[in-house]
């Protein structure tokens, strides 16, 4: 998601803890673009993911506010430039049977993943970020769209200083 901030929470995983920290979010009227939650790489843990279009310093309040709530482990705000944010999407899409081979070729273009097939059209997967996803969406138009399922944008931030590069090399490591 271009613009606006991300606001990621790392959390107790249970619906106590998840619900104090969307009450403070509601409460404080935060300007809220997609929230997605989902387990972290430790047990027990969640990732709360915020896409907020504010500025740094209601963002930096809003962590401010999470971190007091009772099971909120972390929380942090950061540009939205400075991290890596994907979505996924779910879409059911009836395309008459002569139309087909037009589906699948969209499918191939944008590196969706056909989950099911019928006759009469498909259930389609693809992820990236927002701006890919609409992209998507927009070039499923011709067809008839049966149904959209968005899961929100998880993000992470970039690790701190210079990018090391990825080279391969010939000679073994000792």
């Amino acid at each position: 998601m271009s613009g606006g901030l991300t606001l990621s929470v790392l959390l107790e995983h249970d619906l106590v803890t998840f619900t104090r920290a969307v009450g403070v979010l509601r409460r404080r009227n935060f300007p809220i673009k997609s929230i997605a939650v989902g387990p972290s790489a430790t047990p027990g843990l969640a990732r709360l993911t915020i896409m907020m279009e504010a500025d740094q310093a209601t963002a930096d309040r809003a962590a401010r506010q999470l971190e007091k709530i009772i099971g909120v482990r972390e929380a942090s705000a950061f540009p939205a430039g400075e991290g890596v944010a994907r979505e996924l999407a779910l879409v059911k899409v009836r395309a008459a049977r002569e139309r087909h081979a037009e589906l699948l070729d969209i499918a191939l273009l944008y590196k969706a993943a056909i989950l099911d097939e019928s006759a009469d059209g498909a259930i389609l997967e693809v992820s990236g970020s927002e701006a890919f996803v609409l992209s998507f969406l927009r070039a499923l138009e011709g067809f008839e769209l049966v149904e959209v399922a968005r899961s929100g944008a998880v993000a992470v931030g970039r690790t701190s200083g210079s990018p090391i590069p990825v080279t391969q090399t010939s000679e073994a490591v000792q």
